[in-house]
């Protein structure tokens, strides 16, 4: 089987691009330049959507998984956008991987190609770039009819997996506002892990791979979770013993 990557990343409104693009003055708060960015997007668009390039990168965490081996990929604690960006290009170029997500070409990936091409790093795969290994889990269950129809979340929880909400740009800047990047950089790790999660199951039922390579390899991720501390308790109290059999 090929190398998998299953990634997910956490992105918070670019207030330095925002106020260069639409020379904005220095005098006005950062939050005040946010709410111009998102009642700009609901004026053009109707919907506080946030165009691709306006997304500043805070966390890329993913699961990788190569050969036997599970391993956890995060962000350095400090490390600015180019430098997490480019310890992705660096990942992907060793292992050449399969990307997994849930519905990463509706924001994930737009916004890693937008700001890669912003700090002049290159991603693999030629023309296609990021898109050319990818494999979206929402586009699969629903056969392409209604890409991206049903929320990781509603889904993850169905499958008996922890329901790690995503957020919006505004409800994003808000927690980052009042202290809760952590949990915001928190709650991208654990998406990815469901992402994983799900590709496996989702596997096992095509037959990919066998009901006990499954089992085997969430038994891998659980513990490598367990040994990450106290962050990933809740996590793995909720993906019960029974949803590993």
């Amino acid at each position: 089987m090929i190398p998998l990557l299953a990634l997910d990343i956490q992105t918070l409104p670019d207030v330095d691009g925002i106020r260069t693009l639409y020379q904005l003055d220095a005098d006005i708060s950062d939050a005040d330049v946010v709410y111009f960015a998102l009642q700009r997007s609901r004026a053009s668009r109707a919907d506080e959507f946030l165009p691709y390039h306006l997304h500043r990168v805070v966390g890329i965490h993913a699961v990788l998984h190569i050969r036997q081996e599970v391993v956890l990929h995060h962000s350095l604690p400090g490390q600015d956008e180019a430098g997490m960006l480019q310890t992705l290009s660096t990942l992907l170029n060793e292992h050449m991987p399969q990307i997994v997500s849930w519905q990463g070409s509706q924001l994930m990936l737009p916004v890693l190609r937008h700001r890669a091409m912003m700090h002049g790093i290159a991603f693999p795969g030629g023309a296609n770039g990021l898109f050319g290994q990818t494999l979206e889990l929402s586009r699969l269950l629903c056969q392409n009819a209604q890409p991206g129809c049903v929320p990781q979340q509603e889904m993850a929880g169905l499958c008996g997996l922890p329901r790690i909400p995503d957020y919006d740009a505004a409800q994003s800047w808000a927690m980052a506002a009042a202290g809760q990047l952590p949990a915001l950089l928190a709650h991208s790790a654990q998406r990815a892990a469901c992402h994983y999660l799900m590709w496996l199951r989702l596997a096992a039922l095509q037959g990919q791979i066998s009901a006990l390579t499954r089992s085997q390899h969430e038994q891998k991720l659980a513990q490598l979770l367990g040994q990450q501390g106290a962050g990933w308790q809740d996590f793995l109290q909720q993906w019960t013993a029974c949803n590993r059999a």
